[in-house]
């Protein structure tokens, strides 16, 4: 059996202090991310449980392999927000959601490591 948890919708919500990408399924989130941006270097990104607990520079890297987002989790934010420090969500989303979120994850997310390796191509910091 398959545990991974999936998404079926992504929706993305902007404001002039954060980018937030937000992934659910049966319109239920099961992770939010974010990037707050401060004007300056101190732009951070967080990660958010359905619970909404915040675990705050929490990406230490991250891929998205076909339809299997990854992100590597430090110790104490998975901790926090109860998830594995390899959390996987798999992303059942149509072409046009998927898309977005692609180009999502690529803006809240680019200052970490990562490797996008998609039908849209393949992108790697």
């Amino acid at each position: 059996m398959d545990s991974m948890p999936r998404a079926d919708r992504a929706d993305v919500r902007e404001t002039d202090d954060a980018s937030t990408l937000i992934l659910s399924a049966g319109g239920v989130h099961v992770v939010m991310i974010r990037r707050r941006y401060d004007g300056g270097w101190g732009d951070t990104d967080e990660v958010i449980n359905s619970a909404g607990e915040v675990a705050t520079g929490a990406v230490s890297s991250w891929t998205l392999i076909g339809s299997v987002l990854t992100l590597e989790l430090g110790r104490s934010a998975a901790a926090r927000l109860g998830f594995p420090r390899d959390y996987r969500v798999r992303l059942d989303l149509t072409s046009e959601a998927f898309s977005l979120a692609r180009s999502s994850l690529l803006e809240i997310l680019h200052t970490e490591c990562f490797v996008v390796d998609t039908p849209e191509g393949r992108v790697t910091s």
